[in-house]
């Protein structure tokens, strides 16, 4: 009887044992495991959440790198530490590939350009954004127009005149980067007097600018801000930038791991204008309004990132909520 009773508890706790394991399906779900990278300024935060809460609601288990800068970003990459994160056209070709830039190439190009070169260092790129978030430099309009400047070749000549002594802002990064704030000096023939220059955090030149604290600051062309305060945004009538869209790009041997990736992430991409076409003007210009928008939730409204990005997926059917 006592053998016939221990026998039974055996295999009660058997089942139990059996029943409380983890099935094929969880083991697979928590097998999907993958790294997001994102950049250290509001769109980047935006995107970054983008992609990994839509990569979690598909089943991956994901960790988020915020607040990374440009080489940082893709030194994780290069690493194997971050496995998908996106990057601008512009800075690929320039920073991380470091081909020259010829002034007047086009998005279409640049993109096919830098999704080629990437193949060879085993990085996918996706399909892109066409927001051309490029680097560009602002003024309220009163100064533009008192000193009857309207292109960045006006406005060099404006910095010549002034032997530099312009009050001018712009972040650390494009102070130091290669084709950043020295290159464009030496394109455009000017130079910013050190006394005139100032750098700070991203986002710190908007808030000199809008509290009047500097006279040429330091802006992207998706940001916020030059809509809400109809800042003057000095053309690039030498197009020493080239275009900067954001693009997702994914590491081969994760992309051969997870080849569903490319659909999940693209299918984003597609929400945007262009979708998967080639860019236009009218493309490039509708993109960067809804990108401006976005930024405009976080910077202006003060809604987390994390949130601008939920209901992006929702109101888009991409999650329910």
């Amino acid at each position: 009887m006592q053998v016939e009773v221990e026998r039974i508890l055996c295999t009660l706790l058997w089942v139990m044992t059996v029943a409380l394991m983890p099935g094929p399906v969880q083991a697979g779900a928590t097998d999907k495991r993958v790294t997001v990278g994102n950049k250290n300024f509001t769109e980047q935060y935006i995107m970054g959440e983008l992609m990994k809460q839509l990569l979690e609601d598909r089943g991956f288990r994901v960790d988020l790198r915020s607040d990374l800068t440009s080489m940082a970003l893709r030194g994780g990459m290069e690493s194997g530490d971050i496995d998908v994160c996106a990057d601008y056209t512009g800075t690929a070709w320039m920073v991380h590939l470091k081909r020259q830039h010829e002034p007047g190439m086009g998005h279409n190009g640049l993109y096919e350009l830098v999704n080629l070169a990437e193949k060879k260092n085993r990085f996918i790129w996706l399909h892109p954004m066409w927001n051309n978030s490029t680097y560009a430099l602002a003024s309220w309009p009163e100064f533009a127009s008192k000193h009857q400047v309207a292109t960045l070749t006006d406005l060099a000549g404006l910095y010549k005149k002034k032997d530099g002594k312009i009050e001018t802002f712009v972040n650390f990064e494009f102070s130091i980067r290669p084709d950043g704030l020295s290159a464009m000096e030496a394109f455009y023939g000017f130079k910013v007097a050190k006394t005139a220059l100032k750098a700070g955090t991203p986002g710190a030149s908007l808030i000199a600018l809008r509290e009047h604290e500097t006279d040429i600051a330091m802006v992207f062309g998706t940001d916020a801000s030059i809509a809400k305060y109809g800042w003057h945004v000095y053309r690039d009538d030498k197009s020493f930038f080239p275009p900067y869209d954001l693009t997702p790009y994914v590491r081969e041997d994760v992309l051969d791991k997870y080849p569903e990736i490319a659909d999940i992430i693209n299918a984003l991409v597609a929400t945007f204008p262009g979708g998967d076409e080639r860019a236009t003007p009218q493309i490039v210009s509708e993109c960067q309004k809804i990108w401006q928008k976005l930024n405009e939730e976080v910077d202006i409204e003060k809604t987390e990132p994390k949130e601008v990005a939920l209901h992006y997926l929702v109101q888009h059917s991409l999650i329910k909520r």
